[in-house]
């Protein structure tokens, strides 16, 4: 009798567990799926108000209109010697304008490379117009951004050249998709999809990520309708969006196309440990398009 209200015991305890654990799942599951735009783009709230001019370099300060009354902060900043090119840059997700002035010479090396440069913070970013950025929000600020250089900067679209760095590659695939008469697509630390580099983190592998993730940025699946040329480089020590990210865009990629690995970096080197040798390869890109 005492053995048989032990056992019923027992399982009156591993049923409480089996369905704690339910809850947490569906509980977690739910906060990620509501939350996703937070966590997929995490804005910082502090920053320190640097400037292209801090680090000697000229620029505009440039506020561009989008959906209506909202607007992004933007840096145009004129190529060192005359060049009709212009790369539109794309940022990574965790940080914003102010902080690439001051990051390990990531607006340095970009001036390096020749053309002129429009850098562009999302919206929800820095002094662009508050809200949650998500995929749809994003191409808008893309659209948004093309739309000023070549209606206000009488830009040739045949110059522009698309860059994008990590979450950066997602506007920037989907511009090269758009406009298959552009100069070309230059992706930095890619990813083939949000929900497949979401499985690189262990506790998110239990989920249906395939269904549940809104912000898919699905650039291995666009990367064959995107006729330009195109450029991709990532490092080599890279576990955020590891090398064969990489590679696998690069497979599905048309001609002309580089991928170049940079030996030694991770996701957050990239630039500093490239250095010299990775603007080469990139400058060598751009020049290569005519």
């Amino acid at each position: 009798m005492l053995r048989q209200e032990q056992e019923n015991s027992l399982r009156t305890f591993a049923k409480i567990i089996l369905t704690l654990l339910v809850l947490a799942y569906v509980a977690f599951g739910a906060f990620f799926y509501f939350r996703q735009d937070q966590m997929t783009f995490p804005a910082p709230s502090q920053y320190a108000n640097a400037t292209p001019a801090d680090i000697g370099i000229a620029f505009q300060d440039l506020h561009i209109p989008v959906a209506g009354s909202e607007q992004l902060h933007a840096w145009w900043i004129p190529a060192t010697r005359p060049s009709d090119k212009v790369l539109l840059m794309f940022h990574g997700n965790g940080y914003v304008l102010e902080q690439a002035a001051g990051r390990v010479g990531e607006v340095q090396s970009l001036h390096r490379l020749g053309p002129n440069l429009l850098l562009v913070d999302y919206r929800g970013y820095g002094s662009s117009s508050p809200g949650i950025p998500n995929e749809t929000r994003v191409y808008e600020d893309a659209r948004a951004s093309l739309g000023y250089l070549l209606d206000q900067r009488h830009v040739s679209l045949h110059d522009v050249i698309f860059m994008g760095r990590s979450i950066g590659t997602g506007p920037a695939t989907q511009m090269a998709v758009e406009h298959p008469d552009a100069g070309g697509l230059i992706l930095e630390s890619p990813f083939t999809s949000v929900p497949a580099a979401a499985r690189a983190i262990w506790y998110l592998r239990a989920f249906p990520l395939s269904l549940v993730v809104h912000n898919r940025f699905d650039n291995l699946s666009k990367i064959g309708s995107v006729h330009v040329p195109v450029f991709i480089t990532v490092g080599a020590q890279d576990t955020l969006t590891p090398p064969k990210m990489a590679e696998a865009l690069f497979q599905h990629a048309n001609q002309p196309k580089q991928l170049y690995l940079v030996p030694g970096a991770d996701h957050n080197g990239i630039v500093e440990i490239g250095g010299g040798q990775l603007e080469s390869q990139i400058s060598g890109f751009i020049d290569s398009i005519h």
